[in-house]
């Protein structure tokens, strides 16, 4: 037998039969620290734009234009855990032309999704940035700039998180990790060539003049920070996709696969469009909280709470997509079990990979609360800045550990297709509370940071308890895909 087949078998076995707690933390781990590396990308980014001579606006810039660009990714997510749901079952039941099949109709689904909003992103940047958000100045000069470039090539993102999302659902919890590290090596090292280019740098990046004028690269400020993010995933997404064509035991390539049929697509968006939509309401809320805040707490001399707040959503990041790894892996134990009939199992499942994201989002915690001024003042020194986010995260932070478990959950309840009830719990809780009490408290005091953190807060808390309730009360489990 192949190693690629034995490997493939025996996870599979693992996933059905072996241990829960050590089966979940050999196939977890890898996905979380991916999931959590790929939050990276943006850290690097916001790290080095901070070394311009305008690193406060180009920080905020970059905060608006990395929430629209979550929009794609997330209509994505939930085609990647739609696919990975049907493709984790027909594994479950040993089906592998079932598997091969939806693999490369979901690629070919993204693919077209990646060509409509890169359209969106290259044509309409200005319009979005100061119609919607009212980034003023120059600090919304480069939001125009930076957006039109990262929205524009989507592709590399989306169809990168596709393919690791194929892995994985087939048991594969280390290449989705080689492939995120590869990236961010690579990202890191060219975005500090890029932004720089052959002029002048902080002493510590001085090094990258050499290279860059060795390839005729100019400076290229926020743009080329937009430009190497782009080139990594592409990277990456090369070598993935030719590794599922060619390592996986239960996938194999025909070119006919990659025309989308209707039957496809309609399994495929049943199971999607939920996902999808309650990812979305997720982002809507971030940026109706980003208006907010530009609105109410910025002028066009002073983007400081945008600063602050761009900063701690980008260390939030960790905490979602490290809550997106432990909820991948319980997604594929979910599927799995419940392809091949152990209902128990993939009830057991979720539980322990919310036991698993809460022990690590304490150690995050512990360390952005503890650290605050030096993580906040690694990006942006000065003391305003620092004061601004050390309020944020000393207020909305505990709350990280609820929102955790409800991004687990949410995926658990993905593997087993029940995406519906994930966009029922989100919609009432954004929908039907945050929001609302937003607009209440903004039509009835002045508002304040520390209101709308609080607010943030409680939201989270809200939405974690209820999908604890729900999960446990098993309904989903009759689910069929």
């Amino acid at each position: 037998m192949p190693d690629s087949a034995a490997t493939t078998d025996s996870a599979h076995a693992r996933i059905l039969e072996g241990p829960l707690a050590s089966g979940m933390l050999r196939l977890g781990f890898p996905l979380a620290l991916a999931m959590a590396l790929q939050s990276a990308f943006n850290l690097i980014d916001m790290l080095v734009v901070a070394q311009l001579p305008d690193g406060a606006e180009a920080v905020a810039a970059l905060g608006i234009c990395d929430l629209v660009a979550m929009v794609p990714t997330i209509l994505a997510n939930g085609i990647s855990n739609a696919s990975a749901a049907v493709i984790s079952r027909r594994a479950g039941e040993r089906d592998a032309r079932a598997v091969s099949f939806f693999t490369w109709q979901s690629l070919a689904l993204v693919t077209w999704l990646s060509v409509i909003f890169g359209l969106i992103g290259g044509l309409f940047a200005e319009p979005i940035t100061t119609g919607i958000f009212g980034a003023k100045g120059h600090y919304g000069a480069l939001t125009i700039e930076y957006m039109a470039i990262i929205v524009g090539g989507c592709f590399s993102i989306l169809l990168l998180l596709q393919v690791c999302a194929i892995m994985r659902a087939l048991g594969d919890g280390t290449m989705p990790l080689v492939l995120l590290v590869g990236s961010n090596v690579i990202n890191l090292f060219w975005t500090i060539v890029m932004v720089f280019g052959d002029g002048p740098a902080p002493e510590a990046l001085s090094w990258a003049a050499p290279v860059a004028e060795t390839f005729g690269i100019p400076p290229m400020g926020v743009a080329g920070a937009a430009w190497s993010t782009i080139m990594s995933r592409g990277i990456a997404l090369v070598i993935g996709a030719i590794w599922l064509a060619r390592k996986s035991a239960l996938v194999t390539f025909r070119l006919e696969d990659l025309k989308l049929t209707r039957r496809a697509f309609n399994q495929i968006w049943r199971i999607a469009w939920p996902n999808s939509a309650q990812f979305v309401l997720r982002i809507f809320v971030i940026l109706f909280f980003t208006a907010i805040i530009t609105r109410f707490f910025t002028t066009a001399e002073d983007a400081t709470s945008a600063t602050a707040y761009t900063i701690c959503t980008r260390l939030e990041t960790m905490v979602l997509f490290l809550s997106m790894g432990w909820g991948a892996a319980a997604s594929t134990y979910v599927g799995q079990n419940l392809g091949a009939g152990h209902t128990r199992r993939a009830l057991a499942a979720g539980w322990t990979a919310a036991g698993y994201n809460f022990l690590f989002t304490v150690g995050i915690l512990l360390t952005f609360l503890l650290a605050t001024p030096e993580i906040i003042g690694f990006f942006n020194e000065r003391p305003e800045v620092i004061a601004v986010g050390e309020s944020y995260l000393r207020i909305v932070g505990a709350s990280y550990l609820a929102f955790g478990i409800a991004v687990v959950f949410s995926q658990a309840l993905s593997g087993a297709g029940a995406t519906m009830a994930g966009f029922t719990i989100d919609g009432l809780v954004l929908l039907g509370l945050v929001v609302p009490v937003t607009l209440i408290v903004i039509a009835a005091t002045d508002l304040t940071q520390t209101m709308t953190w609080s607010i943030i807060a409680a939201g989270n808390v809200v939405t974690g308890l209820v999908y604890a309730v729900w999960y446990r009360r098993g309904t989903w489990l009759d689910y069929q895909v």
